[in-house]
C-alpha cells in the first residue's frame, strides 16, 4: 500500500513538474510587477516566445499575419503533450463535429471524444490596455496551477489583436502617466491625444 501512495505522489509530482519546470513569472520575466506599467507588443511577444521555448511540448507559436505597422500578430496553443502532438488531428475533428467538414472514414477520427477548444483574444481596442498584460498572466497561470485542465483542452491566445492601436497607448501613456497614480480626471494621463489607441488604420 505505502509503495502505491509513493508511486501515485511521484507522479502527480512528475506531471506537475512537466508544466511548470522553472519557468519565470511574467514579472520575474520583465522585471517590473505587472500592471505597474504597459509592456510593449515586442516585449509581450518575448515572453510567449521564452515560455514556447521552455515548454515546448506543451506551448506553441503560430504566427499568422502583421499589422500595417508591420508588428507580428500570433497565436499561441497551450496544452498537455499528448494533445499538442495531436492539434492538427484535434482541429479536424472539431471541424467535423462542429458540421464545417464532412467525416472522410479515417480511422483515427474519435467523433465521440471532443477535445475542448478554448480561443482567448486580447485588446482588440488598443487603449483598453490592461488585457495584454493580462494574456501574460494567463499563459503562465495556465502552465503552473492546473495541468489536469489541459489534458481534455486546447486553449488558444491572441495576446492583442490590435498591437499598433495598444503600442500608440502604451507609448504615450508611459511617458506621461503619474506615479502615483493622479486620479484628477484634468491630469494628463487621462487625456489621450488624437488618433488615441482605439482603433487602427482600418
Amino acid at each position: 500500500m505505502k509503495l502505491i501512495v509513493n508511486s501515485i505522489i511521484l507522479f502527480l509530482f512528475v506531471n506537475f513538474q512537466i508544466f511548470s519546470q522553472d519557468i519565470k513569472s511574467p514579472s520575474e520575466f520583465l522585471g517590473y510587477e505587472i500592471g505597474t506599467q504597459f509592456s510593449r507588443h515586442s516585449q509581450v511577444l518575448d515572453y510567449f516566445d521564452y515560455i514556447s521555448k521552455k515548454l515546448p511540448e506543451n506551448v506553441i507559436m503560430e504566427k499568422y499575419g502583421e499589422t500595417y505597422e508591420r508588428r507580428p500578430l500570433y497565436l499561441t496553443y497551450i496544452s498537455s503533450k499528448e494533445n499538442i502532438k495531436n492539434i492538427d488531428l484535434i482541429r479536424e475533428n472539431n471541424l467535423i463535429n462542429a458540421g464545417v467538414k464532412k467525416f472522410g472514414g479515417n480511422k483515427n477520427y474519435n467523433l465521440k471524444k471532443d477535445t475542448a477548444i478554448v480561443w482567448l483574444s486580447y485588446n482588440v481596442h488598443g487603449n483598453e490596455s490592461s488585457s495584454t498584460e493580462a494574456s501574460m498572466k494567463t499563459l503562465y497561470l495556465l502552465l503552473t496551477k492546473n495541468s489536469k485542465f489541459l489534458e481534455n483542452t486546447i486553449v488558444i491566445i491572441d495576446p492583442c489583436i490590435n498591437p499598433d492601436g495598444r503600442d500608440r497607448y502604451a507609448n504615450w501613456y508611459n511617458q506621461v502617466g503619474n506615479f502615483p497614480y493622479n486620479t484628477n480626471p484634468k491630469s494628463r494621463e487621462h487625456d489621450e491625444p488624437w488618433p488615441g489607441g482605439r482603433a487602427n488604420h482600418y
